[in-house]
């Protein structure tokens, strides 16, 4: 789940408690000795509900009806599709309180850069909007994409890997790639593209966005039959 998500569980904690919840995608390793108990045990409750809600029978089920190419990175999709059905469940005075929490200097500086985008565009309130929810998918998926071309460009065993991975595909049929591409286009307005495929620019985040737009009331229907259970975790003590 994603900001709002999480925060909509806990906001009956303490600032410390939610501010856990909120920087825990930043933090890694099981080792938190170096934070505050009460936001110890944010992280490791943020964590408790992505491990629930990753093995949710509905999220399950979703899987299996997206696009195969963007299957892989559904679930960061979904925390999007989540925030935006919960935004408009939000009071005011609770996003003012996120906000102020997200501005904290304790924030771990992976997350720094992302924060920054979020209070500049007032990203909390915005989720309420399905085309910038689906705008910021696709941003996502850009942003992971250019990583990955980094690390591929930096690797030398990854450009060997591009390298003869291009090689094939030149040898391959080209009348069959062409009917291929124009498949694809006809069905969805655009190319899609396998997770390795970044020499064409693989984006599978914005593949899914015209997906996303099409199945909202399914989404929606799916929703409210998974958040009840993330509800039922509220009965962890508030601290």
């Amino acid at each position: 789940m994603n900001f709002l998500g999480h925060a909509h569980l806990c906001l009956a904690g303490s600032d410390n408690f939610l501010f856990g919840n909120l920087i825990a995608d930043g933090v890694r390793g099981s080792d938190l000795s170096g934070w505050s108990p009460e936001i110890e045990a944010g992280i490791r409750f943020h964590r408790r509900c992505d491990a629930v809600i990753d093995a949710h029978p509905e999220t399950r089920w979703l899987l299996t009806q997206v696009p195969p190419a963007s299957r892989r990175v559904a679930g960061i999709a979904f925390d999007m599709m989540w925030d935006h059905l919960l935004a408009g469940e939000m009071h005011d005075d609770d996003i003012e309180r996120l906000y102020r929490l997200l501005a904290r200097e304790e924030v771990p500086s992976r997350l720094s850069s992302l924060i920054e985008w979020i209070q500049v565009r007032d990203a909390l309130r915005r989720y309420q909007e399905l085309e910038f929810t689906l705008s910021t998918i696709a941003s996502i998926g850009e942003r992971m994409t250019a990583r990955r071309r980094i690390r591929q460009t930096s690797d030398p065993r990854q450009q060997s890997d591009s390298r003869r991975q291009s090689d094939s595909r030149r040898q391959s049929d080209s009348r069959r790639q062409s009917d291929s591409r124009r498949q694809s286009d006809t069905r969805s307005g655009r190319r899609t593209h396998k997770m390795g495929d970044l020499e064409a620019g693989a984006n599978p985040l914005a593949d899914m966005t015209p997906w996303l737009a099409d199945n909202r009331a399914m989404l929606e229907d799916s929703f409210a039959r998974l958040w009840p259970d993330m509800q039922a975790l509220r009965q962890t003590p508030v601290i």
